[in-house]
Parts: structure tokens; sequence; C-alpha cells
């Protein structure tokens, strides 16, 4: 039976703020939107505490600092752009396949370690464990996280079902041997993913 292994970001989350964010956090810290997208994506404290550096706490603390906000408020930043608008859907869908005993994991480019995320209750019961960036020191799309990927899984590349919103990430892994899905909508996910797993309800895939 395939193994499941789901990104988070973009997948269970929304992968980017929505128009109205940048209004209401332009305004309500003073950066201009070029400023607050590095925050989210590109800053040195993003891309240290994604490979295990710094904390996520030392992470918005450093970038507060440096550009003169309390670090809470950096955070409160970054959860309301990524932690929104749940997939409840997909999360329901992977719930049901674990209780059928399909191995379901997640990997993840996160400030976060896997025990935070597997913390989470919106994400009880749906992974059996998390391969986080933050952990391992390493980001999609190199090689080597899927390396360890497969480590931990103790299993061959091509008993692995992957999804990812980012096509690059889906192509790396293709070109180490898992069966990639590029993750659009739920509906065309869960879809794809009935090919694998007859085990989704036809419900599922509407």
């Amino acid at each position: 039976m395939p193994i499941l292994v789901l990104d988070i970001g973009g997948v269970f989350y929304r992968g980017w703020p929505d128009d109205a964010f940048w209004d209401r956090w332009t305004a309500h810290t003073r950066l201009d939107r070029a400023t607050i997208e590095a925050v989210l994506s590109s800053s040195p404290e993003h891309r240290a505490a994604q490979v295990g550096q710094m904390t996520a706490e030392e992470a918005f603390a450093a970038a507060g600092a440096r550009l003169g906000l309390e670090g809470l408020l950096i955070r409160a930043l970054a959860e309301y752009a990524y932690l929104s608008d749940f997939n409840a859907r997909l999360a329901h869908a992977v719930r049901e396949l674990r209780s059928k005993a399909v191995r379901t994991f997640a990997l993840t480019n996160t400030l976060s370690t896997e025990a935070q995320i597997m913390s989470r209750p919106e994400f009880a019961g749906v992974f059996e464990g998390v391969v986080s960036s933050h952990d391992v020191g390493l980001t999609k799309p190199d090689p080597e996280i899927y390396r360890a990927l497969l480590s931990r899984l103790q299993a061959a590349a091509g008993d692995v079902v992957f999804v990812d919103d980012l096509p690059g990430h889906v192509e790396a892994a293709r070109a180490l041997g898992l069966h990639g899905i590029h993750f659009r909508t739920t509906g065309q996910a869960l879809a794809e993913l009935s090919v694998y797993f007859p085990e989704i309800a036809a419900s599922s895939r509407l």
C-alpha cells in the first residue's frame, strides 16, 4: 500500500496572503509590502529558522529588532498570513485513509518543529509524523530532504505519493522516483489521489 506524504502550507492552509492582508498589515506595521513579503518568505531570520539555525521565536524577535517592531507583532503577522483557512475537507479525507491503515506523513518547509506541528488541534489524527525542514536542516526542493523523508519512512521512492502546491517541489520529488501530485484545488487533489488510494470515498472527490 502506498504511503501518503503531504505538504502543509498551500495544501492545508492557504499558500499566500489574500489581498485584504496587505492593506491591513502595511497599515498596522508601517512596513511596505516588499518588506513584509521578505519577512514571510526570504528574510535572513526566516531562512535561518527554516533550517533550524534559530527557533521561530528567535526569528520573530530578531526580525522585529531589525525592523523596529515587537517580535510578538511579527509572529502575529506570520500566523495571520499562513495559519488560516484550514482545509478541513482534506484533513478529513486523510484521517479516513489513516483509519484504513494508510501511512500518512507531512513534508514541509517550516519554522516549526515536528512536535509543534503535531500538537496543533486541527492536525489531530491526520499524520503519523512530520518531516520538518526546521528539524532536518534542509528545505524543498533540495533532493536531500526527500532522501531524509525516505529514510524516516524506511521506504522506497516508488512507494510514496507526494502532494505539494509548488510545481518545483513536485518535480524534485518525481526526479527521485516519488509519485507527485501538484495540489491546485482540494477536489482535484482528491481525485488524483483516488488513483493511488481507492479508499477515498467518491463523495470526497466532488
